[in-house]
């Protein structure tokens, strides 16, 4: 199985709001170029599911991704910047035999990359938009491996 792991794309600076920051021109970009590469590396005539935060800036990062892959997104509230990537592991481990696509931020999704594939948390940068393609026969803590990387300015 293989799971994407997608930090969303640029958005707005300095709203007092952080989960209602919306993505900026350049976000709306990134999010299509990323979603153009999940396209091309999902398994053809899988499964997949495309989870994403609740924070509009992931939302809006999911729903390029959405029109692209012809997939619907699903609300996953625990997907939250803070967010303990142990909890999230722990729900996502049942998923055997689907493709998954996660969209959040920062720090989670850092941490989650290094839970799965080193099976310990630890501070991963990751760039805006940057997208990691995970696999292994399930999802959980240092079962996974890092089989692609898809970063904003490969496109640029």
């Amino acid at each position: 199985m293989k799971l994407f792991l997608v930090r969303h794309a640029q958005a707005v600076t300095g709203s007092p709001d952080d989960p209602t920051r919306s993505l900026t021109d350049m976000g709306f970009a990134q999010a299509e170029k990323v979603a153009n590469w999940l396209s091309e590396e999902l398994p053809e005539g899988q499964p997949v599911r495309l989870l994403s935060s609740s924070y509009l800036r992931a939302w809006q990062t999911a729903e390029a991704i959405s029109k692209s892959i012809g997939q619907e997104i699903e609300l996953m509230t625990s997907l939250q910047p803070d967010a303990d990537p142990k909890t999230i592991i722990e729900t996502l481990t049942p998923q055997i035999g689907v493709n998954l696509v996660l969209v959040t931020h920062l720090p989670l999704v850092g941490r989650l990359a290094s839970l799965l594939i080193d099976g310990q948390v630890c501070e991963q940068p990751w760039s805006l938009a940057e997208a990691w393609e995970l696999e292994g026969d399930i999802v959980a803590a240092g079962c996974m491996q890092n089989s692609a990387v898809w970063y904003p300015v490969l496109d640029e």
